[in-house]
């Protein structure tokens, strides 16, 4: 781990504005979108999960996916690695991304994260309020996992009538 330290003078944020529709899956694909810019993970196959503003053309089993890679990528893999609780570094967002090179605050940062079986190098780091994390990951993840019951439960009453039940 490297310390690095973040001060008011000397700071080069790379974040920038966007608006997220308001929308699980949307949610989900920004969180994925936000890690995969803090670590690297720069696999094209995930540019289709990090599209947040074109969230209603995945498909379900995309949808799927986006799950289960949010989920293999939670923040409690990130926190105080490459994501820190810290509002005054937030300003006014909800999140602020900064550029390594460049932090000047007394931060404890991994050098790389072992995440999904491989060591990722750490890119930047994101300073967040806990308002980010609720919104971006829990909330939608709850969301999508109750959807995914309710699917589950339909599929399964399906499968029972079809199965169970005779008409004559």
């Amino acid at each position: 781990m490297a310390l690095y330290s973040l001060g008011t003078w000397d700071v080069q944020r790379f974040s920038q504005t966007v608006n997220v529709p308001n929308n699980s899956i949307a949610k989900c694909m920004y969180y994925l979108d936000v890690v995969c810019t803090l670590l690297e993970y720069d696999e094209s196959n995930l540019d289709r999960l990090r599209d947040f503003r074109n969230y209603h053309r995945l498909t379900d089993d995309e949808i799927r996916l986006l799950f289960i890679g949010c989920v293999a990528l939670s923040p409690d893999l990130l926190i105080d690695k490459c994501m820190f609780e810290d509002a005054e570094a937030c300003g006014n967002s909800l999140n602020r991304i900064y550029e390594l090179s460049h932090v000047q605050r007394n931060f404890l940062v991994a050098n790389s994260i072992f995440v999904a079986g491989r060591n990722r190098r750490v890119k930047k780091i994101m300073a967040y309020k806990p308002e980010w994390i609720k919104t971006f990951y829990y909330n939608p993840i709850s969301q999508l996992t109750q959807q995914f019951q309710q699917q589950r439960r339909y599929e399964q009453a399906l499968e029972y009538l079809a199965n169970d039940c005779t008409i004559s």
